[in-house]
């Protein structure tokens, strides 16, 4: 079984993107995903994504 990873984001950054891609196979996607939808985000400081999954540590991996 594939190891996955879980994109999420502080904020109503899913308001905005209910359309990103929460699941990710890698973790490079993942943070790929997240510097797209941060990068179109006025506030990017505010909605930090965080990333969940093996080697991400308890509270997760978090991009901003």
């Amino acid at each position: 079984m594939a190891q996955k990873f879980e994109l999420t984001f502080f904020g109503d950054a899913l308001v905005r993107f209910p359309r990103y891609r929460r699941v990710h196979s890698s973790f490079e996607s993942a943070h790929d995903c997240a510097r797209s939808v941060l990068a179109s985000l006025e506030n990017r400081g505010a909605h930090p994504g965080i990333i969940y999954g093996p080697g991400c540590g308890r509270d997760g991996v978090t991009v901003s």
